[in-house]
């Protein structure tokens, strides 16, 4: 099993999460207002600074409308 970079996987939440943030046409504020986050939180997320808890990963990807695991996934090509 190889072991993961959590550099790397921030960088495919960063991308995946401004992707589909865009894809639904949302402002960095109004996604925050949807997931519960401060724009300031999504800004941190979006450039990959962010250490993020799991509940709001998960509050992101409902937000989104995507499950969880799809925002880390470096399978899933945007």
């Amino acid at each position: 099993m190889e072991r993961s970079d959590p550099k790397a996987t921030r960088r495919v939440l960063a991308r995946r999460v401004q992707h589909l943030r865009r894809a639904l046409g949302l402002s960095q504020e109004e996604l925050g207002q949807e997931a519960g986050l401060r724009q300031a939180q999504i800004s941190e997320i979006e450039s990959g600074a962010s250490n993020i808890t799991i509940d709001n990963l998960h509050r992101l990807a409902v937000a989104l409308g995507v499950r969880t695991c799809e925002l880390i996934d470096d399978r899933i090509k945007d």
